[in-house]
């Protein structure tokens, strides 16, 4: 297929057409399609300094100021981490978490509440957690608002909820002929007095 010298002009034109109008955009250049790049995109120095208090974590968030990372180190919030699990050497257990919801007859037949099946509505997450060959006097739990740590002599589970708890009313239950450990964690969200 073999173009002409009028082809050839016509798709110049249709490739950078020229605009007679006077439009009001007064960024786009006046003869043809925007030569915009990302080199014209203008860089906003911010004073970090003002933002935050005074206090000396926030000086040390100063000093490390990065204007091209996307968030800064004084708006990431600060969540405690276990100490030692990735380096530890026992055994992860096998562990499923599931949602439970006190479900009454007015819910059921008379749909009277605001529950759906959702896990929005749900009220507590148990978890079950296998440890095989273990007795009840080797296993320590310790559950605060955001993490559950599980430590034994055969096995170690540091697991991050994924949502906040009350740690003053959960319960645990130890089943001894399956070695199986059931933890009943009462969510505590933010918005779940308008679920409830």
């Amino acid at each position: 297929m073999e173009i002409g010298y009028d082809g050839m002009k016509q798709l110049v034109q249709l490739l950078n057409p020229i605009q007679e109008d006077n439009s009001s955009d007064d960024d786009l250049p006046s003869n043809g399609v925007s030569k915009l790049s990302p080199g014209d995109i203008k860089t906003v120095k911010v004073n970090v300094k003002g933002i935050s208090g005074d206090n000396e974590s926030d000086n040390k968030c100063d000093k490390k100021y990065n204007p091209k990372a996307i968030w800064q180190l004084h708006e990431v919030p600060e969540i405690q981490l276990c100490d030692d699990a990735s380096y530890d050497p026992r055994e992860r257990p096998e562990h499923d978490i599931k949602y439970r919801q006190s479900v009454t007859p007015e819910d059921i037949y008379l749909q009277l509440g605001l529950k759906t099946p959702a896990s929005a509505s749900c009220e507590a997450m148990l978890i079950t957690v296998c440890l095989k060959k273990e007795s009840h006097d080797d296993v320590d739990l310790q559950i605060s608002r955001q993490h559950m740590d599980i430590r034994s002599p055969l096995y170690r589970l540091s697991l991050p909820l994924p949502h906040p708890v009350n740690p003053d009313k959960c319960t645990a239950e130890w089943e001894s002929d399956t070695c199986i450990l059931k933890v009943t964690l009462l969510l505590n969200r933010e918005l779940d007095y308008v679920n409830f």
